[in-house]
């Protein structure tokens, strides 16, 4: 049955088993984790059914060509958010959600980013009712799929499936020459980004999934390789089906009168003449893996969501489930730019193609060079309570009351804004930014169908600033990313303003915020774990401490959908974790 001619794997729909014991929809970051977690075990028949396909290019394994922004766009979805109603042009701002559509998910086109957060984080998760979900509890299944460089009791694990490792040095003077920054002004230098006992604050060189052949490391790679004695042991038992979608889940009631998913529907990624769909059995549990945008659509579609917008779309409501959908967080972030020395800037391998040239010959003999590295390699953290009036750090008792960070400024050798009023740093010169991160947004958005049509496009509204409390940190932020660029100049490093605030008066500030910014594409929420009766959040949650949908047996959740809220950290590493506790959690008979 296995198709030994082809490069991977993969089966057609109608080459399936009638019934598998776990169906995983979505292969994705942690839909990958799932599925090798799952189909370890000798008894167990696991199906993975991805939209995308497998695409797995050299290209697409090239760190700085991989990313959505240097690629064809081939792995990604593309999703148009509803205009903006807080952001200006006020009522016709339009931004893009990206998100992986690849064996793999958003982990082969994201910025290789590996950072966990802080303990604090998973501990406020516990403390508000998840049990099983504060850091003592969730650093095992961190550890348990990393390998790290060097091993630290604790710390970092070198015997797990997925690579992560800090560069060494910073390609680009302008990091460094931001560390010295930091650190003038009282943010120190933190080793070790993933350590669990570094400050709320300072600065940390990231780490990246990136293996010992200079290759992107997916969680594809690390946990669905293309290694023939793993597929062949497995043959039997995991079967992946790309390009293919759920169109929904059957459920039905029990003798009981208890909903319970016992399959689900397959069909084309796109209507094609003669083409059917199928419906597989289940004979334990579906996990849903489909992301923050497609676990919520395939929820809705199978009648569990918001009773009234099911109705609104001709969707027989199976389960009111307020939630799904709702809570839609994302880290909105503002940039500032500046004009640098085009050596000293990404750009140059754009403008110089005998640089470009070299730093491929570079890659490809040494597995060294520009093509390593992401665009961002340094980020800098605090909390807005612990800066003044200019963005500058202070010295009191409060600086210490917060356990975790709720700014984040990211230096980039290029230009990172994504502005659609003209607001892009002039490319006659390098090229040099800061991000501004929100880490604690209290806006919310919502994830809503257009139709009952499973390939008709989503309603996705983010509603950026819609709470005007996220507006505070991020001035803080903007006024701090002014200060480092003040510090650097002191210390000789030429930057010349390019896209900057007319002043630091609240109102201008206020105006550029609101002017240029972008998604960090951190979706998350929309398929929260919590309480099913938390007044605090729209409709409660959907999932509980089990990551099992409320009121419906036999169905999970595990993606970044889940998380109560959005982390103070990027997501990539939370999001495999999750996949490694739900398969923990199932393997457990938990």
């Amino acid at each position: 049955m296995w198709p030994f001619s082809t490069p991977y794997p993969e089966f057609r729909v109608d080459e399936l088993f009638e019934e598998y014991d776990y169906v995983v929809v979505g292969g994705g970051t942690a839909g990958c984790v799932l599925a090798n977690r799952l189909s370890a075990q000798p008894n167990l028949r696991v199906l993975v059914v991805e939209r995308g396909p497998v695409a797995d290019t050299w290209a697409s394994r090239v760190p700085l060509f991989s990313s959505d922004f240097a690629s064809d766009g081939t792995r990604t979805i593309r999703r148009d958010m509803v205009p903006q109603q807080h952001l200006l042009p006020k009522g016709t701002r339009q931004m893009q959600a990206f998100s992986g559509s690849v064996l793999g998910g958003t982990s082969r086109i994201n910025q290789m980013l590996y950072t966990r957060g802080l303990p604090a984080e998973y501990d406020e998760w516990k403390e508000a009712g998840m049990e099983g979900w504060g850091w003592e509890d969730v650093r095992d299944c961190f550890l348990k799929s990393e390998k790290a460089d060097v091993g630290v009791e604790g710390v970092h694990n070198t015997k797990g499936l997925w690579r992560n490792r800090a560069h060494a040095d910073f390609y680009f003077r302008g990091f460094g020459e931001a560390v010295r920054a930091a650190e003038s002004i009282g943010l120190p230098y933190i080793p070790d980004v993933n350590s669990s006992t570094h400050p709320p604050f300072g600065c940390a060189r990231l780490h990246f999934t990136i293996d010992n052949n200079a290759h992107r490391h997916s969680t594809y790679h690390a946990f669905l390789p293309k290694d023939l004695a793993v597929w062949r042991a497995r043959v039997g038992r995991l079967h992946v089906c790309t390009g293919t979608i759920v169109e929904r889940l059957v459920i039905e009631r029990t003798g009981s009168g208890e909903l319970m998913v016992t399959g689900v529907v397959l069909g084309p990624t796109h209507e094609g003449k003669g083409v059917k769909t199928r419906t597989i059995k289940v004979r334990r549990e579906v996990v849903l893996s489909a992301g923050p945008f497609g676990s919520p659509q395939i929820l809705m579609l199978s009648g569990l969501g918001p009773a009234e917008h099911l109705k609104e779309v001709g969707i027989t409501v199976v389960k009111d489930l307020p939630a799904v959908g709702s809570n839609l967080q994302d880290h909105f972030a503002v940039s500032t730019g500046f004009n640098i020395s085009m050596w000293d800037s990404l750009l140059s391998l754009e403008k110089r193609p005998w640089r470009f040239l070299i730093e491929l010959v570079r890659y490809l003999i040494w597995g060294t060079g520009l093509l390593l590295v992401p665009v961002l390699q340094l980020a800098i953290f605090v909390h807005s309570k612990l800066l003044d009036e200019h963005g500058l750090p202070t010295k009191t008792e409060k600086a210490f009351d917060q356990k975790l960070p709720d700014i984040e400024i990211m230096p980039m050798a290029y230009d990172s804004s994504d502005s659609q009023l003209g607001q892009y740093i002039p490319r006659t010169a390098g090229q040099y930014s800061f991000l501004n991160v929100l880490l604690a947004p209290t806006s919310r958005g919502t994830v809503r169908l257009s139709s009952s049509d499973p390939r008709a496009p989503l309603l996705i509204d983010p509603a950026y600033l819609s709470n005007p409390a996220d507006l505070p940190p991020l001035r803080a932020a903007v006024r701090l990313s002014l200060r480092l660029r003040d510090r650097m100049r002191a210390q000789g490093y030429a930057m010349k303003d390019a896209t900057v605030p007319r002043s630091e008066a609240d109102e201008d500030l206020d105006e550029w915020i609101r002017s240029c910014n972008r998604t960090t594409y951190h979706y998350t929420s929309t398929c929260r774990m919590g309480r099913l009766e938390d007044g605090e959040w729209e409709g409660g949650a959907v999932v509980d401490a089990k990551l099992r949908v409320y009121g419906v047996k036999g169905l999970r959740v595990a993606d970044s959908s889940v998380f109560p809220r959005v982390p103070r950290t990027h997501t990539q590493a939370p999001t495999a974790a999750v996949g490694e506790k739900c398969a923990e959690m199932i393997l457990s008979g938990i």
